[in-house]
């Protein structure tokens, strides 16, 4: 396998500048010209009777991202902090999300594996020397644990990843799809393509315990039935429910047009 190097453009983060009922995903990076998160583990060191050497263990984590930011009237982002700045805000004022995405692993229908995260955000300073553009530093402070899942920079979208309703099995046709799916379970966004003479593709989808639905477009594809294929790209969708958990996954193939 070749290295490759991760270049930092591949490590995007997204803020939430609305509610979490109704989010607004703005990407931090205007007027930003470093960021990293620092994850601040806890570790104990124990030695034990027998033994003459410590032994270290990582019992948790606090992270959070210093960011320092040139102000720019028309970010989202700045605009958003500096709301808060002037209001003074704390406690449930100054918590969102954010969104960390890793670009630099396998794409599918523009989604790529991400994070959500709960946070909230201290503000330390702004100004500046005389001469030179404003500037604000702040933290972004992470609550509790991320959830995992899927994030589209195209679609600013992102859907969590299935804990109950992962699928066991997920075959559309003869198609390879990308992501393999027997490699890939818990994506939920596939793509596949054929030959212009191949019209149908039968689909079949299990998970013990869960209500499935296969569509083809918008019409109901039975187990192990048939969904039919324009040329072009064809949208195919399993609805998956377990309980009050239900995610969709989304398969786009793609037909020949000769």
């Amino acid at each position: 396998m070749t290295e490759v190097k991760i270049k930092r453009s591949l490590i995007k983060s997204f803020l939430n500048t609305n509610t979490v009922v109704s989010p607004t995903w703005s990407l931090i990076g205007s007027g930003v010209v470093s960021g990293k998160i620092n994850y601040n583990p806890n570790v104990t060191a124990e030695t034990y009777i027998h033994e003459d050497n410590a032994s270290k263990m990582v019992e948790s984590y606090e992270p959070e991202m210093p960011i320092e930011m040139t102000a720019l009237n028309g970010s989202a982002v700045f605009e958003w902090i500096d709301a808060k700045r002037k209001a003074r805000s704390i406690l449930d004022d100054v918590e969102t999300e954010i969104v960390n995405v890793w670009l630099y692993e396998t794409v599918a229908l523009t989604y790529y594996y991400a994070e959500k995260q709960n946070v909230n955000l201290s503000i330390e300073d702004f100004g500046g020397d005389g001469g030179t553009a404003a500037k604000i530093n702040y933290t972004i402070n992470y609550l509790g644990d991320p959830v995992r899942g899927e994030f589209s920079p195209t679609a600013l979208a992102f859907v969590a990843r299935p804990v109950d309703t992962e699928l066991t099995t997920m075959v559309i046709g003869s198609v390879t799809l990308a992501p393999l799916f027997a490699t890939d379970k818990s994506r939920l966004h596939y793509a596949g393509s054929v030959s212009t003479g191949t019209t149908t593709v039968a689909m079949t989808s299990t998970l013990v315990g869960a209500t499935i639905v296969q569509y083809d477009g918008v019409a109901e594809v039975a187990q192990a039935g048939t969904a039919s294929l324009d040329v072009g790209v064809n949208h195919l969708y399993i609805h998956s429910t377990v309980g009050s958990e239900e995610v969709i996954y989304c398969i786009d193939i793609t037909r020949a047009a000769s």
